[in-house]
């Protein structure tokens, strides 16, 4: 992809390595697989390289692959040392739960074990003496039953609604059984009584009593608000590991790759790898496992690369993203990547309700990222910002959310049961239907959706104008949507299109899948010409001629070249030509 038609945009020329053999078999039905390289940070060992992990489920790749890794955080509970370490290992679905990591943490089972006795924590030393004078200062206020309560003063105990048995005092009766035995026509028949009057009060009793139960059913207690000193103490610890760092980010690649997978329909033309990334290589460290002919990106023809630790584009997040563009420039590839909710220096929530967000990259401290746009690099990357909601929070651990790039992903590859040149659908919103919908505030806007921050209708166009790709929500409903499909390379009125980029990629692959074995060193120029022809034929037949391409030997410049042009016969490319040069012999 290193240069372009005048009006449609190709490829101009592209080196091919030449084999010592002849020409190989040319190619057949089914066409070269579309590749997509997924790294992240899955804690894993990243020695081994890139793992094909085409048609597996997530149990399937973490059961042989067992993550196993080492987190730490600033240590709440105690003076020393300084941060607690927690050592966490995955091999089943279950081992992905927030819950089962929080019960597995060493100072929630030291906790647990002390209870209520400050004294059996002071055999750890200084490492919880924070958490012992919690726990005494808890002990010695004594509970506040009343605030607990709520401020009732029953002194009976509320019912449990929540179990499958009967309600208490029902007796296993129904409704209308309790409104008969109120009705008791066969009492004391020495004493007057009018019956009407009698089933009067009965009804507007039952009516009462049936009220109280709906009430008690189906509004079920606000949680109480207190909490032990010991207890706010212990949740904090838990957000610093869940919130930040390294089990944040592995949690959420595993959690979106799970949703990703659940995703894709059987039987598409699909490659996944997956790639260990650690998320805290600096850019020479992302270079070195990526960058170069012995690295990552070059072991195969990838279409498309998912960079899935989020990044900022501020400082050391612009020369991250500069360099991992730079990677996929030299590999003719296309990077999606994610942005962190607050890359641009302010909250996620306040970001949304922005109308001129794009002025915000203007500001200091963006000059590499605005430097980066003018490359040619950038027509290689697009960054999508906002994240879709899978999972609710629970006691003691936050929601879990799948960053857009993705979602992005999952859209594109969806649509390789019908085309060619997949690319990002935009303005149509597509359904997610293992997604939780939850409300979201921004700028005094509360609307329930199925992303983590509600986007106003200025933010997609104004981000787009800075290379930006917002995923938006649909109110009440787990579909997405984004509004642009962009890349960070500025195009027509500042936006440039990641549609072209996903199909410039694809074509180069297509390419170079053909004329691998039509080029090998010391042929004619006739004989180079006939094996290309050849295998660019062969790959038209197994593409159904939805691309077509004509091969036609030329002089440029005292140079003989053997010219190639692929015109696109059909979806929504159709029409387009893209053209590049091959050297008709090796002098």
């Amino acid at each position: 992809m290193s240069g372009q038609d005048d009006h449609k945009g190709g490829i101009a020329s592209f080196s091919i390595g030449l084999g010592k053999d002849g020409p190989q078999a040319t190619p057949v039905s089914p066409p070269p697989p579309f590749r997509v390289l997924i790294a992240g940070d899955f804690g894993l060992s990243g020695s081994n390289g890139a793992l094909n992990i085409s048609g597996l489920d997530t149990a399937e790749i973490l059961q042989p692959n067992a993550p196993t890794f080492s987190v730490t955080a600033d240590n709440l509970l105690g003076s020393h040392p300084a941060q607690l370490e927690e050592r966490i290992s995955f091999s089943s679905l279950k081992d992905l739960r927030p819950a089962n990591i929080l019960s597995r943490f060493k100072f929630v089972q030291d906790l647990e074990a002390a209870g209520d006795t400050p004294d059996s924590l002071a055999a750890h030393g200084q490492l919880y003496d924070k958490a012992i004078e919690a726990l005494r200062k808890g002990a010695a206020s004594g509970p506040d039953l009343s605030a607990e309560l709520g401020g009732s003063q029953s002194s009976e105990p509320l019912p449990d609604y929540d179990t499958d048995g009967p309600k208490p005092g029902a007796g296993g009766a129904d409704g209308l059984d309790s409104l008969f035995s109120m009705i008791d026509m066969s009492g004391d028949k020495s004493e007057p009584s009018d019956s009407s009057s009698k089933a009067k009060a009965a009804v507007n009793a039952f009516i009462q009593n049936t009220l109280r139960e709906e009430k008690a059913t189906y509004s079920k207690p606000e949680p109480s608000t207190a909490s032990s000193p010991l207890a706010e103490l212990k949740a904090a610890q838990s957000a610093l590991f869940f919130e930040e760092g390294k089990l944040h980010t592995v949690l959420q690649n595993w959690h979106s790759l799970k949703l990703l997978l659940s995703e894709l329909e059987n039987g598409l033309p699909l490659e996944l790898h997956l790639l260990q990334l650690d998320s805290d290589l600096d850019p020479d460290g992302l270079s070195a496992v990526l960058g170069g002919p012995a690295g990552a990106l070059q072991a195969e023809l990838y279409d498309i690369v998912l960079f899935a630790n989020p990044t900022g584009v501020s400082s050391a997040g612009a020369e991250r993203v500069k360099r991992l563009a730079g990677d996929c420039e030299e590999s003719d590839t296309v990077g999606l990547l994610n942005l962190k909710p607050d890359f641009a220096s302010v909250s996620g929530e306040q970001l949304g309700g922005m109308e001129a967000a794009h002025q915000l990259l203007d500001q200091p401290g963006f000059e590499t990222f605005q430097g980066l746009r003018e490359s040619d690099q950038a027509s290689h990357v697009a960054l999508f910002w906002n994240e879709a909601r899978l999972t609710a929070p629970g006691e003691g651990y936050p929601a879990l959310f799948a960053p857009g790039a993705w979602i992005a992903l999952a859209q594109i590859l969806h649509q390789l049961g019908a085309e060619v040149f997949p690319r990002l659908p935009v303005g149509t919103p597509v359904d997610f239907d293992a997604l939780e919908v939850a409300e979201a505030k921004s700028m005094g806007r509360v609307v329930a959706t199925a992303t983590r921050y509600l986007a106003g209708h200025g933010l997609a166009p104004a981000l787009a104008q800075c290379g930006i790709n917002v995923l938006e929500g649909v109110a009440n409903r787990t579909d997405l949507v984004f509004r642009r499909g962009v890349t960070v390379k500025p195009g027509k009125e500042g936006r440039g299109s990641l549609d072209q980029a996903l199909l410039v990629s694809r074509l180069f692959s297509l390419f170079q899948e053909a004329l691998g074995g039509a080029i090998t060193g010391g042929q004619s120029a006739g004989d180079r010409e006939a094996a290309v022809a050849g295998n660019l034929n062969a790959l038209s037949t197994a593409l159904a001629g939805q691309v077509v391409f004509e091969v036609k030997r030329m002089s440029v410049e005292d140079q003989d070249l053997i010219g190639v042009s692929a015109v696109v016969r059909a979806g929504w490319a159709t029409g387009q030509q893209h053209s590049f040069y091959l050297p008709a012999s090796d002098g």
